[in-house]
């Protein structure tokens, strides 16, 4: 009894305590934002290059911690260079690539042989750009690299894989019509990219008319040793690296047609409002217009300003405002895509009740223009370039990615400096330079907007964001 009593006592004491101390705390500490970390030094990683004697470009990192090599390789192929008629080429090719095998190995013996060690090979395309990477353990780097560049001088697009993958890319396409987020996306690119081969995606009829023959055709036009900038990291030695793919690519003939270049894309639109009467409760949105290259001074300023707009999640303004305020959406976004090869675009999208479109709309709208008008706060741009520039460090968190962040480099031809400078930059952002750009580079008033959803729900008032226009979907 009189131990318990004692214990009893210990425990009030204690808790007593601890409420005083946190007390203490709690006074010293009102405001989260206020609490100040230390700088975060950072030192850029800098892969070696190497260019073969048939013009692959190599970009090696080594880190022997762990039994592993990782390569990626960006290859010059894409839906950007299909020919007329052909949509749907490039991705197929992408598809059935790296399930077809090549012309000595069996679909099936090569996947039994990457399975015995334990190493995978995967292949991509899309619009800009083509991908063929390989995972392996470096006791059987050889049988990997073997088979990684054998698939890569000798695809065979085995015909029952190429029919396998045909008849996927069919059924994927029919069952789009049922998905209202692909239906927003892809009718986006459509009315943006009007008359350009980004907004002319894969139909029944383009799919169902391709051959065996256009991929293997495609395939052997535009790709080469030229077509490859090669990204290797892991544990392995440089200078026998490159031996190895000198021997291993000597044979590897150029493509027929080298690819310079990307398609132009347009430089303007008149804005409107386009609407897919589907008959569900919600309201699905996509609104967006051309933007701004990633060679523009004015881009990291760009990249803050939409950070704080939408880009930002719980810290942005749409958020805050049309979920955390207004009610209005579960999720709100924007993004601000520096182009390429031209001006990128700027993207805006959630999704609401079919009854409050017009006011999702109008407020993020409002909102837009709030920025442009009023600029944004002290605190709020120093809290958007924070983030930006740790996200940025992360982007190098591991050895892949480290390397892929020069073949992307190489790939798309960005400015000598630009990762260097890229930290710098943002954090040169200033107050003026937010409200400059978003009256530049912000159009609410041209904005092309997607909606797919119940339009009589939606009411009358769509038209108040520009002329009305009804999106028929082809079966």
């Amino acid at each position: 009894m009189i131990r318990n009593l004692v214990l009893l006592i210990a425990v009030i004491v204690t808790l007593t305590a601890c409420q005083k101390e946190g007390a203490k705390i709690s006074s010293r500490v009102t405001d989260l934002s206020s609490i100040k970390y230390p700088e975060l030094k950072f030192t850029l990683p800098k892969p070696e290059r190497v260019v073969l004697k048939n013009g692959m470009v190599l970009h090696f990192y080594e880190n022997h911690e762990l039994p592993i090599v990782d390569i990626e390789a960006m290859v010059r192929v894409g839906s950007a260079w299909e020919p007329e008629g052909k949509s749907g080429l490039a991705n197929l090719m992408g598809n059935v690539w790296r399930s077809g095998s090549t012309k000595a190995i069996a679909p099936e013996k090569f996947d039994e042989r990457l399975e015995f060690i334990g190493a995978g090979i995967e292949t991509n395309v899309d619009k800009k750009s083509g991908t063929i990477s390989l995972s392996v353990l470096k006791k059987d780097l050889d049988e990997g690299l073997s088979l990684f560049a054998d698939l890569i001088k000798n695809p065979s697009f085995n015909k029952k894989r190429f029919a396998v993958a045909k008849r996927s890319m069919i059924e994927g396409i029919k069952r789009e019509n049922d998905d209202p987020q692909k239906i927003a996306a892809r009718e986006l690119d459509k009315v943006l990219f009007a008359r350009h081969k980004y907004g002319s995606p894969p139909t029944l009829k383009s799919v169902n008319a391709l051959s065996r023959a256009d991929v293997k055709q495609f395939y052997y036009d535009h790709v080469g040793p030229e077509s490859f900038i090669v990204g290797i990291s892991g544990d392995f030695d440089s200078s026998e690296m490159t031996a190895r793919f000198e021997t291993l690519f000597a044979d590897f003939k150029p493509a027929k047609e080298k690819i310079s270049g990307f398609p132009k894309t347009p430089t303007d639109i008149e804005g409107g409002v386009f609407i897919v009467n589907k008959n569900r409760p919600q309201t699905v949105i996509r609104a967006g217009h051309f933007g701004i290259s990633r060679r523009n001074n004015d881009y990291y300023a760009v990249r803050v300003m939409n950070y704080m707009l939408g880009g930002g999640g719980f810290s942005s303004r749409l958020m805050k405002q049309i979920r955390s305020t207004k009610g209005l959406a579960y999720s709100v976004w924007s993004y601000y895509s520096g182009g390429y090869e031209g001006r990128g675009v700027f993207l805006m999208g959630g999704e609401t009740k079919a009854e409050s479109t017009h006011e999702f709309l109008s407020e993020a709208i409002t909102i837009m223009k709030d920025i442009i008008e009023n600029g944004v706060t002290k605190d709020e741009l120093a809290q958007a370039k924070e983030a930006i520039a740790n996200r940025f460090v992360h982007a190098f968190e591991k050895d892949f990615k480290i390397v892929s962040q020069y073949t992307w480099l190489e790939y798309f031809d960005m400015p000598e400096g630009y990762l260097e400078s890229f930290r710098g930059r943002i954090g040169a952002v200033t107050l003026s330079d937010i409200k400059r750009v978003a009256a530049k580079y912000l159009h609410p008033e041209n904005l092309v907007i997607i909606a797919v959803g119940d339009a009589k729900k939606m009411g009358e008032k769509m038209d108040e964001f520009g002329t009305t226009k009804e999106i028929k979907l082809s079966e």
